[in-house]
């Protein structure tokens, strides 16, 4: 089975993660909405600034600092919703992912359902391009299919490379490049250019495991890191 083991408990965390944002967010905005300031105008509703008495820049200061603290509420309370839809988003969200353990077997449930849909049309003798729209879908679904069933058999064997090594992490769906020592910024811009992303957590420069990826990574091994590390020997040695 392909994808990441933890990939539900990581959507889990996910949606967790914008919840408390959502929820922090709203205290926030809470707190600025109740502020000292806005409080002490809220006592006093409707009492005027009183020009050139000795309390006038007191007043100002205090209006000011009651509609800054208003402006962050509002932008407090837009933000927890927009962390609150993330999460709905997410928990809802019928996007199938690679990174899915069963993301196969999801593709094929779409299928039929596309497949019944296709045949309902037909009986409804709806217009063409109906049927040319939901027979695409159903094409790009077949062969993402293929292309995740195909990648199932798909095998990548550990690399060395001077200075690292290349290996497949199957827990997370990711080919991996272990590097000895950090690379140089002409190296890390190579990775970048082919994909490749730094994480932090797993300490490695890594990509999501599938036919391209094996290929990108073999052709970095061979065209970049041992070539750049061999003219570094040989500018040694000069």
């Amino acid at each position: 089975m392909g994808g990441r083991l933890d990939y539900e408990e990581r959507k889990q965390k996910r949606i967790a993660r914008y919840n408390e944002y959502s929820e922090k967010a709203k205290q926030r905005s809470l707190d600025y909405s109740n502020s000292t300031a806005n409080r002490i105008l809220m006592s006093t509703p409707g009492q005027p600034i009183i020009r050139g008495h000795h309390s006038e820049k007191k007043a100002r200061r205090l209006h000011e600092r009651a509609w800054e603290d208003i402006r962050r509420s509002i932008e407090e309370d837009k933000k927890s919703k927009y962390y609150k839809d993330r999460a709905e988003s997410a928990q809802s969200s019928t996007v199938i992912y690679n990174d899915d353990p069963n993301a196969i077997e999801k593709l094929k449930d779409k299928l039929q359902r596309l497949e019944n849909e296709r045949a309902s049309i037909k009986a409804r003798e709806h217009s063409t391009w109906e049927l040319t729209n939901i027979g695409a879908r159903i094409r790009s679904t077949k062969e993402r299919i293929k292309r995740l069933e195909e990648q199932e058999n798909l095998e990548f064997h550990n690399i060395e490379f001077k200075g690292g090594k290349a290996i497949h992490n199957k827990d997370i769906n990711r080919i991996q490049l272990l590097f000895d020592d950090k690379p140089s910024d002409e190296i890390r811009q190579a990775l970048k250019d082919n994909g490749f992303h730094w994480s932090r957590y797993e300490g490695a420069w890594q990509r999501e495991f599938n036919k391209r990826t094996v290929f990108v990574t073999k052709d970095l091994i061979v065209n970049v890191l041992n070539k750049k590390n061999e003219e570094e020997e040989n500018v040694e040695f000069e």
